[in-house]
């Protein structure tokens, strides 16, 4: 019971860190939060902060990967496997748009940190975890069974092969979704909605090698 208590505080203490360095990063950019400021927001000690993170870079690095397999699990598990392959992207796509309305900050997070990658100072280390993050991430996408299984079932019948497929879609979706969540949310949402709505519908005509109905 005290291990278990132990480790459910060590990983809540984790979290809280994350958090409030997202939160922070977002405010004020990658290179001028400090440590002391994460500490302070996340109400922890810089010594609970080394117990979990070295550094910045490696806080910053986790918060990315974090959200990122966040975003993924969450679209994954919409999915049914009583659906043919079309319809199983079909409701990723719409889960992927719903989340991304849900949890904005995860959008702006991933491109801050995608547009500022190559220019940041890792350490050697630091980029061959992240890079093994992504190539895992790339071999094992969580688009590659329902895209798999669409062309096995013939409800996708585009002649590339299914792995560039997910990864087409992974960027041009997240290309979309990172322009969406930048308008003022003071405005109306509705052109956003309509936006979001056909650009998924597009997707899938053109993953699924299908003609675009004329309105």
């Amino acid at each position: 019971m005290n291990e278990n208590w132990h480790q459910q505080l060590r990983n809540k203490n984790r979290d809280d860190l994350i958090e409030a360095g997202k939160e922070l990063f977002l405010k004020y950019g990658l290179l001028q939060v400090k440590i002391k400021d994460v500490c302070t927001k996340a109400e922890l000690s810089r010594v609970t902060f080394y117990k979990h993170f070295q550094s910045m870079d490696e806080l910053l690095l986790a918060i990315q990967m974090q959200l990122i397999e966040h975003l993924t699990d969450e679209v994954s598990r919409k999915s049914t496997k009583d659906l043919n392959g079309r319809e199983q992207l079909t409701v990723m796509l719409n889960a992927w748009v719903v989340f991304a309305q849900d949890h904005p900050d995860y959008i702006r997070f991933i491109q801050l940190f995608d547009i500022n990658y190559e220019m940041y100072d890792f350490s050697p280390e630091l980029r061959e975890q992240y890079d093994k993050f992504n190539q895992n991430g790339k071999e094992k996408h969580f688009l590659l069974h329902a895209l798999s299984i669409g062309v096995a079932d013939g409800s996708i019948k585009n002649l590339s092969p299914p792995l560039e497929l997910a990864q087409f879609i992974f960027t041009t979706l997240m290309g979309m979704l990172q322009r969406v969540v930048k308008i003022d949310p003071s405005k109306s949402s509705a052109m956003d909605t309509r936006m979001t709505e056909q650009f998924v519908k597009m997707l899938l005509h053109f993953v699924c090698s299908e003609e675009i109905p004329e309105e």
